[in-house]
């Protein structure tokens, strides 16, 4: 499982949160989880069955790598 997460998904995802004025709560966020980015794929992992599939399956899928976790805000940190 080492391919790159899915850019697409999460500039929608992080656009979605900018849009809602979550930005900056979500890179603090991020911030904090940064260390602990593998735990943070796992948990995701974890929660992947019990997603709907829907647009939420994309960003389960995106951020079940810890590469997803880093893009994401860095994706954040260069956008908003």
């Amino acid at each position: 499982m080492n391919q790159s997460p899915d850019n697409e998904s999460l500039e929608r995802l992080a656009n979605a949160i900018a849009q809602r004025g979550l930005a900056t709560p979500a890179r603090i966020m991020l911030d904090i989880i940064a260390p602990l980015g593998f735990l943070a794929s796992q948990v995701t992992l974890f929660a992947r069955p019990f997603v709907p599939v829907s647009r939420w399956t994309r960003y389960v899928e995106a951020l079940s790598e810890e590469q997803g976790w880093k893009q994401l805000r860095d994706i954040l940190n260069r956008d908003c």
